[in-house]
């Protein structure tokens, strides 16, 4: 396993060794006791699927405020995608910085996206479908967003118009957010 570290220090890029043969190949998706070597103490209790039909579909700024805040580890089995993340902890050093890596079936890359921070995906092909586990369950009473295109965050995206779920189309901007994490 190669742990790659992101300039926001607590976001890491995981690759597991892949193995081929005449069969085809395999790698490891999930492997505890490798991430506790690499000082990443993660235990999920819930996994969603989520597919996107049309290249340019964006989900976010997603988060859970507290105490339902989520770690995340994400990763893509079809197509490809960037997922972004954005550190919303208002005492930390690196306060709305963000960093975004590609995910692809091919590049078996996987993001590590602890609490405090928030995330985004962005569909770069029709029909990707990209895998996210989750520390914490979804919580309606604590999920929030914030507008995918907050000036204050500054995310620059590789796209102009993306597809929109009306949540996050009307989600508020930084500044009117109820932030807590």
């Amino acid at each position: 396993m190669k742990i790659e570290s992101t300039k926001l220090k607590e976001v890491k890029i995981i690759e597991y060794n892949s193995k081929s043969d005449n069969r085809g190949f395999s790698y490891c998706i999930y492997h505890k006791d490798q991430l506790e070597q690499a000082e990443i103490n993660f235990d999920y209790i819930e996994e969603r699927v989520y597919f996107s039909e049309k290249a340019g579909t964006l989900y976010g700024i997603h988060f859970q405020n507290n105490p339902k805040s989520q770690t995340k580890l994400l990763y893509c089995i079809k197509g490809r995608g960037i997922d972004y993340a954005i550190d919303l902890r208002k005492a930390s050093p690196t306060y709305l910085q963000w960093v975004g890596v590609e995910l692809s079936a091919e590049n078996k890359k996987q993001i590590y996206i602890p609490k405090g921070f928030g995330h985004v995906f962005l569909s770069l092909e029709d029909g990707t479908m990209n895998v996210m586990r989750f520390d914490e369950p979804f919580d309606q009473q604590f999920s929030r967003q914030i507008a995918y295109n907050d000036p204050d965050i500054g995310i620059k995206y590789p796209i102009d118009n993306p597809i929109l779920a009306p949540h996050d189309r009307n989600a508020p901007m930084l500044a009117e957010s109820d932030l807590n994490l």
